[in-house]
């Protein structure tokens, strides 16, 4: 039953896995170049930062010229033995999917010799293989963009909070000198109310001494 399970596992990743790619061109210069083409479920900007970041961790850097990354002498054991070029363009895939992305991987030996659809099937098969690890590249990096963006609110809403709790801070010390003035103005008005009595009682005797 578990051997009967597997099977059907591997059978599904296979399906899954022809379905998402096939063999088309890409045209580079005016010149259309046999590619093969892996669909990625994620947006083109987070798979081809993926792809990139995983070359760069390689130790490979491309040339870049209109979308399409040229890279020199790469060594894949996956994919085979010796050095080769590639050529990479990630895209969306179609204006109503833009959250999806096609992966145009190009493998060229020296001279412009390009892996074409009539070559030798097994390697055909190593490079397909290794273009489909670029979906759980992918993955990956769209959550660490997630993460990323989640972590950008918390701080924006940290922040908020922080300039909530400075003002309530401000606001108490104005409270505070509100209430204070407010005593020292209940004061004020007892003395006045005193000094206007004794003013009263001064135009009262003054105007006593008037001679009828």
């Amino acid at each position: 039953m578990k051997k009967q399970l597997l099977f059907l596992v591997a059978l599904f990743s296979a399906v899954v896995g022809l379905q998402a790619q096939n063999f088309g061109e890409l045209e580079v210069q005016k010149k259309k170049i046999p590619a093969i083409i892996t669909e990625v479920p994620y947006t083109a900007s987070v798979t081809e930062d993926a792809i990139r970041q995983k070359f760069s961790q390689m130790g490979y850097s491309a040339k870049e010229s209109k979308g399409v990354y040229t890279y020199k002498t790469v060594r894949i054991p996956e994919i085979m033995e010796e050095a080769f070029d590639l050529l990479l363009k990630v895209e969306r895939k179609s204006r109503k999917e833009k959250d999806e992305s096609v992966v145009y991987f190009i493998v060229t030996r020296s001279n412009e010799n390009y892996i074409k659809s009539t070559d030798d099937p097994v390697l055909i098969a190593k490079i397909k293989q290794y273009c489909l690890g670029f979906i759980p590249l992918a993955e990956a990096q769209s959550l660490e963009v997630e993460i990323k963006g989640q972590e950008d609110k918390v701080k924006s809403t940290e922040k908020k909070l922080k300039d909530y709790e400075d003002e309530s801070v401000s606001l108490e010390k104005r409270l505070r000198k509100l209430q204070e003035d407010m005593e020292e103005n209940k004061k004020n008005i007892e003395k006045q109310k005193a000094e206007v009595e004794n003013q009263k009682k001064a135009l009262d005797v003054l105007r006593a001494k008037r001679k009828i």
